[in-house]
């Protein structure tokens, strides 16, 4: 992989900004962190302060979730002997994270996503899914920015995903499979089709990487639980 040369953060962190109170009134308190690798061609690991966490983390796969003392901690990432400060992020007590990892189009260029998942439970037959945007994708007749529409089977769900964005969760029937369809904003254009499936009662993040208009296109499922 290319020399990696500059940090972009164009993700969203969601529920990260500040302690609480009620986390330090606390004296022992626990937070769960998980890593994904959604640059491709790319190996990563993950320190917390001085704690790596995670190593050897290969394009497209996600780590188990790690069980830390919820406090704020500085994160690095890890590519061969490059060290790459993201800055501070802080774990709550009793929550669970995921630090989605991508790239522009160039490869050279990191952008993240940090988002609090939710691992509650879910009424009924249905389970739970969001999507992650880490597809660089852009218009090729201006290359202004792409957003995309995800559907499962025909029926749009989430509209317009920018890259850096994460939507919110929506229910779904489960267990039941389905095929995932990326497609160009408001539009009939398939973009990519995912076969995929749902078990009852799971919370899913699908996270789309590389560039929509080209073969290394991929959305990956990530099991939150």
């Amino acid at each position: 992989m290319k020399q990696l040369l500059l940090i972009v953060t164009l993700g969203v962190v969601l529920f990260a900004a500040c302690k609480k109170d009620s986390d330090s009134a606390i004296p022992s308190t626990q937070s769960n962190f998980k890593f994904f690798n959604g640059v491709p061609g790319a190996v990563f690991g993950v320190k917390l302060d001085t704690v790596t966490v995670s190593s050897g983390v290969n394009y497209g796969e996600a780590t188990a979730y790690k069980s830390m003392r919820a406090q704020s901690y500085n994160l690095t990432i890890i590519n061969g002997n490059q060290q790459l400060a993201l800055g501070q992020f802080f774990l709550r007590n009793g929550k669970n994270f995921t630090l989605f990892l991508g790239a522009d189009t160039s490869g050279k260029l990191l952008t993240y996503v940090w988002a609090e998942d939710d691992l509650s439970a879910v009424p009924g037959d249905s389970a739970r899914w969001r999507v992650v945007d880490l597809s660089d994708s852009y218009k090729t007749n201006n290359r202004s920015a792409l957003p995309l529409d995800f559907r499962m089977d025909t029926t749009r769900v989430f509209r317009a995903v920018v890259f850096g964005g994460i939507t919110k969760y929506a229910n779904i029937f489960a267990p039941s499979n389905y095929t995932l369809n990326v497609n160009y904003v408001d539009s009939s254009k398939v973009m990519g089709s995912f076969p995929t499936g749902f078990l009852k009662g799971k919370s899913y993040t699908y996270v789309a990487t590389g560039n929509a208009n080209t073969t290394n296109f991929q959305v990956f499922q990530v099991q939150n639980n």
